[in-house]
C-alpha cells in the first residue's frame, strides 16, 4: 500500500526517469531509434527495480498512469530530436490494461497533437501474451492506433501464446525476439537455427525483426 501511494507521488513529482536503449540497424550500423525504459529513483528506498514495481502497478491499475507519463517524456524527446534527427523513433511499452482501455487511443492522440510529433516516430510495444486477455478489444485498439500512423511492435516474441494465424490479423510492423533466445546465441547452434527461422518468418510477413538484449559485438 505504501508503494502504491509512493508511485502516485513519483509520477506527480517526476521521480521516475526515462532511460533510452538504442536500437541499431545491422545493415547500416546506424541508430534507428531507441526503446524507452522506465526507472524509479525513490527518495528514501533508493533505486526501485522495474521488475518490482511494474508488475505491482499492473495488478493495481496504476500502470496506465506510468504509461501516460512515459509517453509524455517520449513525445518531448521526439520533439527535441525532430529538427536534427527526424528519422529516429522511440518505442514505449503498452500494458495489457492500456490495451483494454477504450480511451487510450484518444490520450495518445492528444499527446501527439500537444507536442507536434510525427506519429510515425512513435512505436508502441505489446507483449504477445497480453493480447490474449480480450483479443477482440485488443485488436480494435491496435487498429485505431495504427490508423493514427503509430508503429506497433510485438514484444518478447516467442515467449507468449499467440498463434501464427492470430498474428496475421494484427496491424504490427515489428517483431522483437525475446532476449532469452539472444543470450549466448553465438555458442548455441540449436538456438541459432530457431532464431533464423523466426527472422525469416518475420521478414516473410513484411515485418522488421529486432533482437532484444544484444550485449556483444
Amino acid at each position: 500500500l505504501s508503494l502504491v501511494s509512493d508511485l502516485r507521488v513519483a509520477v506527480a513529482t517526476s521521480q521516475l526517469q526515462m532511460w533510452l536503449q538504442p536500437k541499431f540497424s545491422l545493415k547500416t550500423g546506424r541508430a534507428v531509434g531507441a526503446e524507452a525504459l522506465v526507472r524509479w529513483q525513490h527518495p528514501t528506498r533508493g533505486f526501485v527495480s522495474p521488475a518490482e514495481f511494474v508488475p505491482f502497478a499492473e495488478r493495481t491499475g496504476y500502470i496506465s498512469m506510468v504509461t501516460t507519463w512515459m509517453l509524455g517524456q517520449a513525445m518531448r524527446t521526439l520533439a527535441d530530436w525532430a529538427p536534427s534527427h527526424p528519422e529516429l523513433s522511440i518505442a514505449v511499452n503498452m500494458s495489457t490494461r492500456d490495451l483494454l482501455d477504450p480511451k487510450f487511443c484518444d490520450r495518445v492522440k492528444q499527446l501527439i497533437d500537444q507536442h507536434g510529433v510525427n506519429p510515425h516516430c512513435l512505436r508502441l510495444e505489446i507483449v504477445e501474451s497480453g493480447l490474449m486477455d480480450d483479443p477482440q478489444t485488443s485488436v480494435a485498439v491496435l487498429h485505431a492506433l495504427r490508423a493514427l500512423g503509430i508503429q506497433l511492435s510485438i514484444d518478447d516474441f516467442g515467449t507468449g501464446y499467440s498463434s501464427l494465424a492470430y498474428l496475421q490479423k494484427l496491424p504490427v510492423s515489428e517483431l522483437k525476439i525475446d532476449r532469452s533466445f539472444v543470450d549466448g546465441v553465438d555458442g548455441l547452434p540449436g538456438t541459432q537455427r530457431l532464431v533464423k527461422t523466426m527472422i525469416e518468418m518475420g521478414h516473410g510477413m513484411g515485418l522488421m525483426v529486432t533482437a532484444e538484449g544484444v550485449e556483444t559485438e
